[in-house]
């Protein structure tokens, strides 16, 4: 066995039966690196977890591109027609990098439901749109099917629903705009068939979702013009590469938005906590090897007198740096091995039995969403060890100024 590893392993046995200062400093140690490693494996998992989900969330409602003219761009509804002839005369479409693609179009609409009235917007959508990512949001009914058939199926949000005070198979009376200057609304009835809630405000303040045709009629629109296209990508593909290479195909008046774009305001909010995880691990590694310091010194001076020894039986300052690093690599492994325990049951119990809930109305969900990789867990645990034990090289300078002759001269 190495001579360090060996005496280390003597030392910690040796200390380990006693009752003196650094053995409680040493627990001390060990607590506040545990209580750093829980407190970032929280932060990075809730964090993670959260930013997995909202970005879910717009994706499945906008998919991650979305393809329309410029004048739709700064509005909710889709105000200029392209036609799909327009966009199959140029080859954007990657079959490596698509998933999913289908039409929409966005209009205004009034419902109406007895004597409740409420504003919001319809969203038209044909079969191609991948209902299964919405599905998951249905608290009731099911999502409408866009066959052959022109459905008369709607379906609403649990906000909208509790506003009209409407149920599953309910009718409701619709209102849209006119397109022609002067003309009275146009009426259309639905059949409610299901409820959604995503936890958005935006969404779930507005959004319907009916059978595209209506749109088009509404509109006096060809059954070949559309609002837009929206497009979900394959896992792995980079959106903005690919956004910038289907925008310099598209001709001039037709632009390409991604996901990030079309709701910048959430994704730059959910940017920041990665901010604050930084924070947060940096003000935990601190702490943490503030502590181990003050241990790693406390151990050094109680030692002295054996380090005297040492170094009169030979042994280099180098060795003797090596002996105590050994010990405080010992100490933050035992550290590291409790928080990642204790840490990781948090988060288990959390991800499992959702004890801890949110406001949707200012975090977008019920609960906090759990998301925490294995590597991520690997990262944190070696950038943890590594900084602590680079930093406590430092305190072990004061065994090369330890002179043998002073502490072996006193029993």
């Amino acid at each position: 066995m190495n001579f360090e590893f060996f005496l280390a392993k003597r030392m910690r046995s040796s200390t380990s039966s006693e009752s003196t200062v650094s053995m409680r400093i040493i627990k001390i140690a060990i607590t506040a690196i545990a209580l750093g490693v829980i407190m970032i494996l929280i932060a990075l998992g809730t964090s993670l977890g959260l930013q997995k989900e909202i970005k879910a969330k717009t994706i499945a409602l906008s998919g991650h591109l979305r393809i329309a003219p410029f004048e739709n761009n700064n509005s909710s509804i889709s105000v200029t027609p392209i036609k799909t002839t327009t966009l199959e005369e140029v080859y954007w479409k990657e079959e490596d990098k698509i998933a999913h693609q289908y039409p929409f179009i966005s209009k205004g609409v009034l419902f109406k439901s007895g004597n409740e009235f409420e504003g919001g917007i319809v969203k038209g959508l044909d079969h191609n749109f991948p209902k299964q990512k919405l599905e998951r949001y249905l608290v009731e009914g099911k999502f409408p099917i866009f066959g052959s058939l022109l459905s008369k199926e709607i379906i609403l949000s649990a906000t909208l629903a509790q506003k009209l005070n409407l149920s599953i198979g309910d009718r409701v009376t619709s209102y849209f705009q006119n397109t022609k200057e002067g003309g009275i609304p146009k009426l259309r009835y639905f059949n409610l068939s299901g409820i959604y809630q995503t936890g958005f405000p935006d969404f779930d303040n507005n959004y319907g979702f009916i059978d595209l045709r209506h749109l088009q009629r509404i509109n006096q629109w060809k059954d070949n013009e559309i609002g837009g296209v929206e497009v979900f990508t394959l896992s792995g593909t980079d959106v903005k590469a690919y956004a910038a290479s289907v925008y310099n195909k598209l001709p001039p008046h037709i632009d390409v938005q991604t996901v990030d774009e079309l709701y910048r305001g959430i994704f730059d909010w959910i940017a920041l906590f990665d901010f604050n995880v930084l924070i947060i691990l940096i003000v935990m590694i601190i702490v943490g090897t503030l502590n181990m310091a003050t241990a790693l010194l406390v151990l050094i001076l109680e030692r002295s007198r054996m380090i005297g020894v040492l170094k009169t039986l030979g042994a280099t300052g180098h060795q003797i740096q090596q002996l105590f690093l050994i010990n405080a690599g010992y100490i933050i492994l035992k550290g590291l091995v409790i928080g990642n325990v204790l840490g990781g049951l948090i988060l288990f119990s959390q991800q499992k039995y959702q004890w801890l809930r949110l406001d949707p109305a200012t975090y977008f969900v019920e609960e906090v969403p759990i998301d925490l990789p294995p590597e991520y867990v690997i990262g944190l645990n070696l950038l943890v060890f590594g900084v602590c034990i680079s930093i406590l090289w430092l305190p072990t300078i004061i065994i090369g100024k330890i002179d043998p002759t002073k502490v072996l001269k006193y029993r």
